[in-house]
């Protein structure tokens, strides 16, 4: 039970979320911590003025000297930046300027998690988390305004529930697709269970519950059913993470229960009955074959599917809706490998931290996020958006807090 609580006991029995909100007044913070914080925020705008921001932040690192020792200290470095620059080739020379964009995405996103990893500190990482639950609900309440507002432009009352199948008539809150945001209240409940362990205040425990629920809700309205299958997995991944063995067991029999419930009535699950998505995905899926057998070693880059269904007719798609055939589509079998190679540096550091036991939440919480991207990928993309790229970008590189210096 010890290695649950929090690294300063008396700090969280005497925080509230709204202290959290602004930071902690009364506790000093270096100008790094304050512009993690500050990035933070920025992932629940738009992502235009995410990306701004973010770049300014990243800026003014580079200009006090920070930046640069940071990448030459970033765990997997030269896989990562080897696919950012093999991508920067390829997407030029098929003159996929939309990929080229995306590309420039995945360079700010890296600077970003280099910066990240030299400035966040254990006490930081706590606030960043409440910060982002805090957020969340801001989000959440935004969502339900869009609800209501859709609800009513097509003839329905809120109280109704009723979500169309139309991603234009679902809703998005700040973030580009109802899937993008599911993704991030996935990441949210995740962080909510994170921190209700870590927390001992009861009045906060009760706090990150309420918010999961809320999230959960509105998770529900956003009629991604993707986005309900990680939850088959993420609680007793954590339960079991945690050594709560008797809720592990607990948590399996309750989602048996759940899915026998979800088996004798489909229409518990927004959208269920509706087939014709996962049709339209098979088509996409024939495509993306073509091109991996013409284009097998470096793709087009990044958003291929997109630039290449038009040259056979292919289904209508912005990218490949499988994070696995994406891949190899996008970025070819070479950059799928130096992916892998930097996804594989990064395993080491994580399961390293978690053999010696100094935060079993954290190591948690980052097999949560992994379940939900392998998850989430069976039949969507939504890593390549700032907001769900960044959050879970951080969060699996947050073991270097425990790396050995």
């Amino acid at each position: 039970g010890h290695w649950f609580k929090s690294d300063s006991r008396h700090h969280d029995l005497k925080s509230s979320w709204f202290i959290q909100l602004l930071f902690l007044k009364g506790e000093s913070m270096n100008l790094d911590e304050k512009m993690l914080l500050l990035a933070t925020c920025f992932l629940f705008l738009p992502y235009q003025i995410a990306s701004v921001g973010i770049a300014c932040i990243l800026v003014q690192a580079f200009c006090r000297h920070k930046l640069v020792d940071a990448i030459k200290n970033q765990t997997g470095a030269i896989f990562l930046y080897s696919f950012i620059g093999l991508e920067f080739i390829v997407t030029i020379l098929h003159s996929n300027w939309t990929g080229l964009g995306n590309t420039w995405l995945f360079v700010l996103i890296g600077l970003y998690g280099a910066y990240y990893r030299k400035s966040i500190t254990k006490n930081t990482f706590e606030k960043m988390c409440d910060l982002i639950i805090v957020l969340s609900i801001f989000a959440a309440i935004y969502g339900l305004y869009q609800f209501n507002q859709i609800s009513i432009a097509n003839g329905r009352t809120f109280l109704e529930f009723h979500i169309f199948n139309s991603p234009k008539r679902r809703i998005t809150s700040t973030f580009m697709n109802a899937n993008i945001y599911a993704m991030v209240i996935d990441f949210v409940c995740v962080m909510c269970m994170y921190r209700f362990v870590k927390n001992d205040n009861i009045f906060c425990k009760i706090g990150y519950f309420i918010v999961a629920l809320f999230n959960f809700f509105v998770l529900y309205l956003t009629g991604s059913r993707t986005a309900l299958l990680p939850f088959a997995l993420v609680f007793p991944i954590f339960l079991y993470c945690v050594r709560w063995k008797k809720l592990f067991i607990t948590s399996i029999v309750l989602e048996l229960f759940v899915c026998g419930l979800v088996f004798l009535n489909p229409t518990l699950i927004p959208r269920m009955s509706d087939m014709s998505t996962f049709a339209s995905r098979i088509k996409i899926w024939k495509t993306a074959f073509i091109c991996i057998s013409m284009y097998p070693l470096f793709g087009w880059g990044p958003q291929t599917y997109k630039k290449f269904y038009p040259l056979v007719n292919g289904h209508k798609a912005p990218h490949a809706h499988n994070i696995y055939i994406d891949s190899i589509l996008s970025y070819g079998v070479i950059g799928t490998i130096l992916v892998l190679c930097y996804a594989f540096v990064l395993n080491k550091e994580i399961f390293t931290s978690n053999t010696r036991k100094e935060n079993p939440a954290l190591f948690g919480m980052m097999m949560c996020f992994i379940a939900i991207v392998l998850i989430y990928g069976l039949l969507d993309c939504t890593l390549n958006i700032v907001a769900t790229g960044t959050l879970c970008f951080i969060i699996l590189n947050s073991a270097c807090m425990y790396k050995e210096k």
